[in-house]
C-alpha cells in the first residue's frame, strides 16, 4: 500500500528545507529527507511521492540513476535536480537533466520561494493529469454506451 503524498529531499543544504516544511504542510504534503539513492528508490516504490528534490550527486549514485529508477516505478513523480555548487549552473547540465526526464533544475542560490514554485507547478500538473484521465474515462463510457456512436 502506498503512503501519503509527500516531497522527498536529498540535499546536503538543509537550511532552506526547514523553512519550506511548514509551507508544504499547509498544502497537505510531508517533507521526508533521504541520504542515498537506495532510500529514494525505496520511497518511490512505497509512497505516493509528488516531487523529489535531488542533488546531482548522492552517496551511492547520481540524479541520472534516480531518473532511471523512477521510470521503472508506476508513478508520476517529478524529479527536480538541485545543486549547492555551481556544477549544475551550466547549460549543458540543465539540458541533460531535462532530456533525461527531470521536471526541473534548481541552480545554485535557489531558495524557499523557488522550491514552493516547483511544488505548485507539480500540484497543478498532477491536477491536470487527473482531470484529463477523468475526461478520457467519461468520453470512453459515452462512446461505449452508444451515446457518441455514429
Amino acid at each position: 500500500m502506498r503512503g501519503k503524498t509527500q516531497v522527498l529531499v536529498g540535499s546536503q543544504e538543509m537550511a532552506i528545507w526547514g523553512q519550506v516544511g511548514s509551507v508544504l504542510q499547509s498544502r497537505g504534503l510531508t517533507l521526508t529527507r533521504f541520504h542515498s539513492l537506495k532510500q529514494a528508490c525505496r520511497a518511490l516504490r512505497r509512497e505516493d511521492v509528488l516531487v523529489v528534490f535531488c542533488e546531482n550527486q548522492l552517496v551511492d549514485g547520481t540524479y541520472e540513476d534516480l531518473l532511471k529508477a523512477a521510470r521503472k516505478v508506476p508513478s508520476r513523480t517529478r524529479i527536480v535536480v538541485t545543486s549547492p555548487k555551481s556544477d549544475c549552473a551550466d547549460r549543458g547540465t540543465y539540458l541533460k537533466a531535462k532530456e533525461l526526464g527531470a521536471f526541473d533544475v534548481l541552480r545554485q542560490g535557489y531558495g524557499p520561494k523557488d522550491v514552493e514554485w516547483v511544488v505548485i507547478c507539480a500540484l497543478r500538473d498532477e491536477e491536470a493529469l487527473r482531470a484529463a484521465a477523468a475526461w478520457r474515462s467519461d468520453f470512453t463510457n459515452l462512446y461505449a454506451h452508444g451515446s457518441l456512436a455514429s
